[in-house]
């Protein structure tokens, strides 16, 4: 340790030019910790719908009182999964699939909850089934201005809105930095756009660390 700090200035070059790496490299961390423990936290409130009369610390010691405690909430969040389970199983049938259907276009008919559902439950389809589609292609995007180029995810085809168009036009999602869950739905021109090379894991790796952990990309050409 002594011959890389031989003098103050060596901590202060240690702080100046590793501290911002090490807060990268424990933000990923923290975030998972932290989502873990709300998880856990939620969980380990399950015990409470134990009725007041049949709660353990009423008949054994604190320590064995915690310890059933744990263990009903381990026994309640195993039935829970194995209900969410036995869900998707039987949405996978005929009879299930009519059910779910069925309740779905009682929600269609909801102004305003309609729209919300149907994005969602495409959303959540989408991801569940692994389908890739077209929100697997990465595109280069100018934008907001010219000669400035943001990553986008294409989602689909989307109808001109330009009347008597030829041109095809694309809907896209350009996320923001560092929280790509909230971003723009733009419609653009098919030649408006350039490939980027990027897997979508890739393109929110970069979006998430802000460009740093950068892979090697195709650099956009101009349009001239």
């Amino acid at each position: 340790m002594r011959k890389y700090f031989r003098s103050p200035r060596d901590f202060a070059s240690l702080f100046r030019r590793h501290f911002l790496t090490g807060v990268f490299v424990l933000i990923p961390f923290a975030a998972v910790a932290w989502i873990l423990n709300k998880i856990f936290s939620a969980l380990w409130t399950l015990h409470l719908l134990i009725p007041d009369d049949w709660k353990p610390i009423h008949y054994f010691e604190p320590l064995t009182a915690e310890l059933i405690n744990f263990a009903a909430t381990v026994g309640i969040t195993i039935v829970f999964a194995f209900l969410i389970s036995s869900l998707g199983w039987f949405s996978k049938n005929i009879l299930g699939a009519r059910v779910l259907s069925f309740f779905s276009q009682l929600i269609q008919r909801i102004p305003v909850v309609r729209a919300i559902y149907s994005s969602l439950n495409q959303l959540l389809k989408t991801m569940a089934t692994g389908e890739k589609q077209q929100f697997s292609r990465v595109v280069y995007l100018e934008y907001p201005r010219k000669g400035a180029y943001a990553l986008a995810f294409v989602t689909g085809t989307a109808r001109s809105p330009i009347e008597k168009s030829k041109g095809h036009f694309l809907n896209v999602y350009v996320p923001t930095t560092p929280n790509p869950t909230s971003g723009f739905h733009l419609i653009v021109a098919e030649d408006e756009v350039q490939d980027s090379g990027l897997s979508v894991e890739e393109a929110f790796k970069t979006i998430l660390s802000l460009g740093i952990a950068q892979t090697d990309e195709k650099v956009p050409h101009g349009k001239g």
